[in-house]
């Protein structure tokens, strides 16, 4: 209503506005015209109105709709998005498994292509040949499937030589004694092991690196297994390594021979360190060392004047405190300042006696490491002439001088080691001595001052 008002207000303002200047129009007149024109406006309005109220239910249902239709083409293309997504993440997945796979493929058969070669170039004596031609051992493909296909074709035949390998085979061929002679013969293969027979020799073969022919080792009944007798042979699994290095290791007598010239003046000094070690340790050993009731017993004999008596107790001990006590009773006499001027001129003599020799034993254990170095430098300067002359192509002999190098610092540090030893105990036990040397001199000098 007030809407109405307002809009019959404004046109007859708008109505006077509109008047020619000067136009005569009464106040009544306009408020007629005015009031008609809000009539027709009002009448409009409601018309408007009734036609928005009819239309309204159409077109709420028509939007409900339209609202429903969005939604669900929302939905759909989400779902079509999402699943677009997971074929491209699935497909990504796929891919990486494929370029896995082919890593994988190209790996065993670059194993397999190792194996056939080895195969087909290890192959012992008396052993059966492979089924599969050279071609197909080389052959490369540029396909990994395809060349895993081949490389299993290699490894059927391998199985198929294991098994017949495993019967035992028998073959024709050369082999060369322990002499170096080459004889002919016939192979007996069973597994990784292989026996030879022919001529005059018989024995288990071995195969040795830049060798053409198998080594035979003789061996007691192998011909009567090639006669098809039985025979208690003797099974080296790791095809002559063991008994290499059997032979390689040796005893001490062979560490000798290998240590070369520096070796001898190690023994040498092991021999001088031994020997005094054993003299020191059984001068000791017979020493008894005495104790306060000895001192008690010289001085009471000297109190009674009787110095024969205390004389024949100072020198009854087998012990270097004996001979101190013994001219200690000698000077008893005299003031204590003098006697004790005496203890320690003894002292020093005690104690040059008892460290004698024990310097030489620290020498040697000084001088022997210093002598195995020395020959393994020497070794060393050796071995690497020889990597000048002949190259570094075999590690072989390269191995066996640095290893020889070697033997004179391992026989230095056995000789050294011990004699430390020796040389720590002897000391200590040296050192007691004097020490017990003195206790005993003082408490005899001690006597003689309270008297």
């Amino acid at each position: 209503m007030r809407r109405a008002m307002k809009l019959g207000k404004t046109l007859m303002f708008a109505a006077l506005l509109a008047s020619p200047v000067g136009a005569q129009v009464s106040v009544p007149q306009a408020l007629e015209t005015a009031r008609k024109d809000l009539s027709a406006a009002l009448e409009k309005l409601e018309s408007v109105r009734s036609e928005i109220t009819k239309e309204k239910p159409a077109m709420s249902k028509e939007f409900e709709e339209v609202e429903q239709e969005l939604g669900e083409k929302r939905r759909l293309v989400r779902i079509a998005r999402t699943a677009v997504e997971d074929r491209e993440q699935a497909m990504r997945q796929l891919e990486r498994e494929r370029a896995v796979r082919s890593q994988d493929a190209g790996y065993l058969a670059g194993l397999l292509k190792d194996h056939a070669l080895k195969i087909g170039t290890l192959a012992g004596p008396g052993e059966p040949a492979l089924a599969v031609d050279e071609e197909t051992l080389a052959r490369e493909a540029d396909d990994p499937s395809q060349a895993l296909g081949e490389r299993l074709e290699v490894v059927d035949a391998s199985l198929e030589r294991l098994e017949k390998l495993m019967g035992g085979s028998i073959a024709e061929g050369e082999a060369s004694t322990e002499d170096g002679e080459v004889v002919k013969g016939q192979f007996a293969a069973a597994g990784p092991l292989a026996w030879f027979e022919g001529g005059n020799v018989s024995g288990a073969v071995v195969g040795e690196r830049g060798e053409s022919l198998p080594k035979v080792l003789g061996e007691a009944g192998v011909g009567d297994l090639f006669k098809g007798g039985e025979a208690e042979l003797g099974l080296d699994v790791t095809g002559g390594k063991a008994r290499a290095l059997d032979e390689v290791g040796g005893g001490p007598i062979d560490l000798v021979k290998k240590g070369g010239l520096w070796v001898w003046p190690i023994l040498l000094l092991a021999v001088i360190s031994l020997v005094l070690g054993i003299l020191k340790v059984i001068r000791f050993a017979g020493y008894r060392e005495p104790g306060d009731a000895w001192v008690t017993a010289i001085l009471a004999a000297l109190r009674t004047g009787d110095r024969d008596k205390a004389a024949e107790l100072a020198a009854k001990p087998a012990h270097p405190a004996a001979g101190v006590m013994r001219k200690l009773v000698e000077l008893s006499g005299n003031t204590a300042d003098v006697v004790e001027e005496t203890l320690y001129e003894q002292l020093m003599s005690v104690q040059d006696k008892v460290s004698s020799l024990l310097p030489v034993i620290a020498v040697t254990a000084a001088t022997a490491p210093l002598l195995g170095l020395l020959g393994t430098v020497s070794g060393m300067i050796r071995t690497f002439n020889l990597i000048t002359v002949f190259g570094s192509g075999d590690p072989k002999p390269l191995a066996g001088g640095i290893s020889e190098a070697l033997i004179t610092t391992l026989f230095g540090l056995i000789v050294a080691i011990p004699a430390l030893i020796l040389h720590a105990f002897l000391s200590r036990r040296s050192q007691g001595i004097v020490q017990t040397t003195e206790r005993l001199g003082l408490s005899f000098v001690n006597a003689q001052r309270s008297k």
